[in-house]
């Protein structure tokens, strides 16, 4: 048994093993001498101790080093996809936007000269969208639009969110900008407006388009109960993403309101 377990042994612990069935065999040696072969066995498994934590910290640095290296080349290749727009991003693009291959690498070439890295975060998204409101405090609706600008939700938007979502935003379908919306607009994204949401979505609105605008309209409140009024078939007080958009499709002046 002892023998099996031996061949089991790594080679430092091993001369340990060997040390404890050495001293098993012979155990009418003097104090003296056992005491001297202690003394030199416990100093040459010191040595081979020192030996062994070198290489093994030798070992650790150079698989620390290949970590290091390994993330660097993820990290340049993460940059790289995002700063450079492949044939095929570009086909993808054409197939899901208005724009052409040529007005999309004006874009990008636009995009990454503001944004080097490739990316905006959300501070970096906001500074930028808030620039179509001028007129009004757009902080906290630039908020609502990230979430939507941001497909994946890692907490940044590339080039390809940002120019799939503008193209939404710009598109001629009404439709499309109305469900773009309603994403916006569910704030606890449970498929559903509540006069909660809604209530607090018309004050960003308000907010959003000036003091001017807010002096001209009912409170949020009383908008928003009208507007559930409106477009609820249920009776449950609550919106659908259909019937939201139904509703909007049917009052150009709600749809005016509330289409971003």
């Amino acid at each position: 048994m002892a023998s099996s377990k031996n061949q089991t042994c790594s080679t430092l612990v091993h001369n340990v093993c060997s040390l404890l069935k050495s001293s098993e065999k012979d155990r009418s040696i003097s104090f003296d001498t056992l005491s001297s072969n202690e003394t030199k066995t416990k100093e040459e498994l010191k040595n081979k101790l020192i030996a062994s934590s070198d290489i093994s910290s030798s070992d650790n640095e150079e698989k620390e080093r290949r970590k290091m290296g390994n993330k660097m080349l993820k990290h340049k290749k993460k940059v790289a996809d995002l700063t450079e727009l492949s044939d095929q991003q570009i086909e993808l693009l054409v197939s899901t936007t208005k724009f052409s291959a040529q007005q999309i690498r004006e874009w990008h070439q636009s995009f990454i000269r503001d944004h080097p890295s490739g990316k905006l975060d959300r501070k970096q998204f906001i500074e930028v969208y808030q620039q179509f409101y001028p007129q009004g405090k757009a902080n906290a609706f630039c908020e609502l639009a990230f979430k939507v600008f941001d497909h994946d939700k890692n907490g940044f938007v590339d080039f390809q969110e940002f120019l799939t979502t503008i193209s939404m935003t710009m598109s001629g379908n009404i439709e499309d900008r109305l469900n773009l919306a309603f994403a916006m607009y569910d704030i606890n994204e449970d498929g559903l407006l509540d006069k909660k949401e809604m209530t607090r979505i018309l004050k960003l609105i308000y907010e959003m388009n000036g003091h001017i605008y807010m002096k001209q309209h009912s409170s949020p409140s009383d908008t928003a109960q009208m507007i559930i009024s409106k477009f609820d078939t249920t009776g449950d007080r609550k919106l659908t993403r259909d019937e939201f958009v139904k509703g909007c499709l049917n009052n150009s002046e709600l749809r005016k309101l509330l289409t971003p």
